[in-house]
């Protein structure tokens, strides 16, 4: 590796929120009702114990998937963004090199709102809330616009700046 090489990676655990407990609550209500229905249909009663392992089965299926981190990669100007669910699969979300940003700011900057309205894909690599280093992202990739919301750690964000100093708004 040179030595003017710049690598970092941060890790950023997606937080819970409403929708999120709110869709647990509609797994456990649908498994409780699939329960029912087996349980009440003189047929499947015999299969009871059955049907109830494979509802179990597909409700941790299920809630474990709520359990997600995004991992930055940052690689002489190339921003990975990988997804890691229940920490041990992962799932390359994006590659991008920062040259390609139309234009980077802060979340919390309403002066800049309109600059990073207009996208046709939207990519939330961020922990859901609202911080200080969240900032969005806008660049061209296959003729389209992408809206990028994610929150660079101080290294990261310096790295990007080295890259995109005009492109990065206060």
């Amino acid at each position: 590796m040179k030595v003017n090489d710049i690598f970092n990676e941060q890790l950023v655990e997606r937080k819970q929120n409403m929708t999120d407990n709110l869709k647990r609550i509609t797994i456990l209500a649908g498994g409780v009702i699939v329960l029912a229905v087996a349980f009440l249909t003189p047929g499947l009663r015999n299969l009871i114990y059955i049907i109830a392992i494979g509802v179990i089965l597909c409700v941790v299926f299920l809630f474990r998937r709520f359990n997600v981190e995004y991992e930055y990669i940052f690689t002489n100007g190339e921003l990975d963004i990988d997804q890691i669910i229940n920490k041990n699969r992962r799932k390359r979300l994006l590659s991008v090199h920062v040259d390609n940003f139309i234009i980077m700011v802060p979340i919390s900057n309403k002066d800049y709102g309109k600059d990073v309205e207009k996208y046709s894909k939207l990519y939330d690599v961020s922990s859901g809330v609202l911080q200080e280093n969240t900032y969005a992202a806008i660049f061209d990739k296959d003729s389209k616009k992408i809206k990028l919301i994610f929150e660079p750690n101080e290294k990261i964000f310096d790295a990007i700046r080295a890259y995109i100093p005009r492109k990065i708004k206060k």
